[in-house]
């Protein structure tokens, strides 16, 4: 018999009314369609939201995954699909198999092998912790099999994932696989989450601050920090910015850069200018012109 978590959402697994969301490119050479879902109820503030996509491109192979602070977990549903981590090293998955992902400061790349099917899962960096069960600084900069990190669970996720006739039972599986995920979760270092939260602010406070605030000194934070997430805390809050700027330019991109940059919390444009190059190798104004259209992403190819 079911109990916790597992247990309520069995019960109330008929009555799950989530926001949905569809968004569609064709022109003719790429096409895609994909729906975006609202987890479970209990899984609101662990996991942001489904994304379940088809997609068809003949215009390019592969898109650049750009440095970010989130999880990455995804799981292929139609031709194989290669990642190459911003350490450098490739995997492959096909279909029912899976890779996540840990905060990366540098570009990773996403190529198709053939038409794709999946379900990238959004989700926090210390929700991914919990589901894969590895601490973040093993898995900061990396991609990894899912089946290499939790076993044959993995395995067992995707084979109904295959199976499932509809975005909605696919939804479902999610939502069993992860409250589970969740209710083994050891104790957390709500210190570092408490850091991490302040550094990711718009105001971006300086680290020392921090520090301050929690009543420590400001070289204990940044080796707890290191050792915790895989970056240090000025790193960190550099990344967060360059996130808020990738996350706006693909939502506004006819809006002046200098704009953006003051919205997403730089001071000047040089600022701006000096993180894209740090973490995607190339101007802001290259960018932009690598902008796939409909929130298709960043071509590399």
């Amino acid at each position: 018999m079911l109990s916790g978590p597992l247990a309520g959402f069995e019960e109330g697994c008929m009555e799950i009314r989530r926001r949905i969301s569809a968004r569609s490119h064709d022109d003719g050479i790429d096409r895609w369609e994909i729906v975006e879902a609202e987890p479970a109820p209990a899984l609101r503030g662990r996991v942001d939201r489904y994304s379940d996509y088809r997609e068809e491109t003949r215009s390019f192979t592969t898109r650049r995954e750009l440095a970010a602070t989130c999880g990455v977990l995804i799981y292929a549903l139609g031709d194989p699909l290669e990642i190459v981590g911003a350490d450098g090293r490739s995997v492959v998955v096909k279909a029912g198999e899976a890779f996540a992902g840990g905060i990366a400061d540098g570009t990773s790349l996403s190529r198709n092998l053939g038409p794709q099917a999946g379900i990238h899962v959004f989700l926090p960096l210390q929700s991914l912790a919990a589901v894969v069960g590895a601490p973040l600084a093993e898995i900061a900069n990396q991609v990894a099999p899912l089946r290499d990190l939790i076993g044959p669970a993995a395995d067992d996720l995707g084979g109904r994932l295959c199976e499932a006739q509809a975005g909605e039972d696919r939804f479902r599986q999610l939502d069993r696989f992860l409250l589970g995920r969740f209710a083994r979760e050891p104790e957390r270092d709500r210190t570092i989450d408490f850091a991490m939260t302040r550094l990711a602010r718009v105001s971006g406070q300086a680290t020392s601050e921090v520090a301050r605030e929690i009543g420590w000194s400001r070289r204990h934070l940044a080796r707890r920090f290191r050792a915790a997430i895989g970056l240090s805390p000025d790193r960190f809050r550099r990344l967060a910015r360059f996130e808020r700027f990738t996350a706006a330019i693909v939502r506004s991109p006819d809006d002046s850069l200098a704009g953006l940059a003051a919205e997403c919390g730089y001071v000047d444009q040089p600022h701006l200018t000096r993180d894209v190059r740090d973490f995607a190798g190339m101007t802001p104004g290259a960018l932009r012109a690598r902008l796939i259209p409909a929130g298709g992403g960043v071509r590399h190819d």
